[in-house]
């Protein structure tokens, strides 16, 4: 049975990206391919396109997450399935919480994501009512363990803080003392005091700690 409908295809892999296209195509669903790009320029060309449903992969190679863009094509009225690799359910679950109306892992291979498309072409509201409920209430959960462990680190000093950091560079104790012009003594106060409000028995797990809460590090803090 024949499908009908009009498809924007938003993947890093272009080869991937054809070979849905085509496979949308014999099925009766008109699709084309839209290069990532920053989020004005994929919103401009799919509004260009003017299609009913836009497959955007989550992740973007050189562009990044795809979060952003879909908050703008939802903001403009045209609906979003989020199509991904990702295994990370609280990243899933921020791009269902920005407009988002479902999401197909790619793993479950073409003809589950055709038979997916199919059913948000002609969906009148988010799919997968259930999940989307699960993932969201998860991703609420996760803002708010975050929000109380932040709470801990507030209560550091700013003293205590720096120890943090400079642990978290790699710095030793005497490092520290050495680079602040203080004694070990002082440094080892710090770091006491450090365990203590925020629980932990060692600044090896004092640094685990903040780097899981994205507290002061590097890493991307992620969805939350």
């Amino acid at each position: 049975m024949s499908a009908t409908g009009s498809v924007a295809i938003v993947d890093d892999h272009l080869l991937v990206a054809e070979s849905l296209r085509q496979a949308l195509l014999e099925r009766g669903v008109a699709a084309v391919v839209i290069a990532p790009a920053a989020p004005a320029i994929v919103l401009d060309a799919v509004r260009r396109a003017q299609v009913e449903l836009v497959l955007l992969d989550l992740d973007l190679g050189p562009h990044g997450d795809s979060t952003p863009v879909i908050t703008r094509l939802a903001a403009a009225g045209i609906r979003v399935l989020t199509v991904t690799g990702v295994a990370d359910e609280l990243r899933i679950a921020a791009a269902l919480e920005a407009g988002a109306i479902g999401y197909q892992p790619k793993a479950a291979g073409f003809d589950a994501l055709v038979a997916q498309t199919t059913v948000a072409l002609t969906a009148g509201g988010p799919l997968q009512p259930e999940l989307r409920a699960r993932l969201l209430g998860e991703l609420d959960g996760a803002r708010r363990l975050r929000a109380q462990a932040q709470e801990q680190f507030r209560r550091l000093t700013d003293r205590e803080s720096d120890t943090l950091r400079a642990l978290g560079d790699g710095l030793s104790v005497r490092d520290i003392a050495d680079q602040w012009v203080v004694s070990e003594a002082t440094v080892r106060s710090h770091v006491r005091g450090v365990l203590s409000k925020l629980g932990t028995k060692s600044q090896l797990a004092a640094v685990a700690l903040a780097a899981r809460h994205g507290w002061g590090v590097r890493a991307s803090a992620g969805p939350l």
